[in-house]
């Protein structure tokens, strides 16, 4: 039995000062104050908590219950206005195992879960990231409440595992963007939808060969359904997707190594429209030197060249075909030079690589 309290703060002033260049270059550059911001945010968490854990046999639970008290203060300097929230929650959990035989294992959980928008979903003031597409926050966002269920079965011998899932999450308050056009400008804001619903497979599959390779294999299909009425939109949208992913680490030599990643992201929903499907592929080689420590790294990110964001909104007053991707593919040469020892034989991670847009 654990039992415990937590207290989090957290504060975070976000100034952006925006400078006007004059066209004539023996005057000065001066502030441009009306698209200069200040907002100051601070968030304060209070928890008790208790988990319990029992085995019987081969059954086991591991049951908990977590209370919080939040309080939020949102200061939008610029304008001398506040903006506050108070809630609580108490969030239980329950996951209960049962050990068929050394390597099988069943599985039923249900779980509560808070998750809460961040500082920069909440800054309420433009980003003038370009002239046609501007991102804003809401300070009225509320944090989204998750219930999930799960059954589930696994099997572990020596180096292999496999992880089936069977779930149900039930969201409320699911965060999603919201675009208005206004001229030629697409302004973009988050909004609370009424609920989100997803059921679906997960499954998960690990797998060494040796010394020669290890193989992590990753899906997950699942049948959505959202709830967009309150933001003036369809009351249920629904759709079947699937995402996948997959990496693979080679031994090419005792000291080369081959990594291979990819991932497949499936149509998904949002309010006024949908995403299309993305996909991309990685790879990447190490090359141990000065024995052992040191490593020549060359990376590839994007190898097809095919990471792109892909958005249809289609709604009665706005239509739009958003298509952005990067410009080329990502290239990385770097060297890693190791200094000193504690004494642990450190486990080598995988490469990294660059998937942002």
């Amino acid at each position: 039995l654990e039992v415990g309290y937590n207290f989090e703060f957290k504060k975070n002033q976000m100034d952006i000062h925006r400078d006007t260049i004059s066209t004539n270059r023996y005057e000065p550059v001066f502030i441009d104050n009306s698209r200069t911001t200040r907002f100051l945010y601070n968030e304060y968490t209070h928890a008790v908590y208790a988990t319990y854990l029992r085995e019987f046999g081969s059954f086991g639970l591991l049951a908990g219950l977590r209370g919080e008290i939040t309080r939020t203060i949102s200061n939008l300097l610029s304008e001398d206005s506040v903006i506050r929230h108070h809630y609580a929650r108490l969030y239980p959990s329950i996951h209960t195992y049962y050990k068929i035989t050394e390597n099988h294992e069943l599985q039923l959980n249900y779980s509560r879960r808070i998750s809460r928008p961040n500082d920069e979903q909440l800054n309420p003031y433009p980003q003038y990231l370009d002239l046609l597409n501007i991102p804003v926050g809401n300070p009225h966002l509320m944090p989204e409440d998750i219930h999930s269920i799960e059954l589930g079965y696994s099997f572990k011998k020596e180096s292999i595992s496999f992880l089936s899932t069977l779930y149900y999450r039930y969201t409320q308050n699911s965060i999603t963007t919201i675009s208005e056009a206004h001229g030629d400008t697409l302004i973009s804001t988050l909004r609370n939808l009424s609920k989100n619903q997803a059921t679906g497979l997960e499954l998960l599959f690990s797998a060494g060969i040796g010394r020669l390779a290890k193989i992590n294999l990753g899906s997950n299909i699942f049948y959505n359904v959202i709830d967009a009425s309150a933001l003036g939109y369809s009351k249920n949208k629904s759709i079947v997707s699937l995402t996948a992913k997959a990496n693979v680490i080679m031994n090419l030599s005792k000291n080369t190594g081959w990594q291979i990643s990819s991932n497949y992201t499936g149509k998904r929903l949002t309010p006024q429209g949908m995403l299309l499907p993305s996909f991309m592929l990685n790879t990447g080689i190490r090359q141990k030197i000065f024995k052992n420590k040191g490593s020549l790294i060359l990376t590839v990110s994007d190898v097809f060249n095919s990471l792109r964001s892909n958005m249809i909104i289609d709604t009665p007053n706005l239509q739009r075909h958003e298509y952005r991707k990067r410009s080329a593919r990502m290239v990385y040469f770097g060297f890693v030079y190791s200094f000193g020892s504690n004494g642990k034989k450190e486990k080598e991670s995988s490469l990294q690589f660059d998937n942002k847009m």
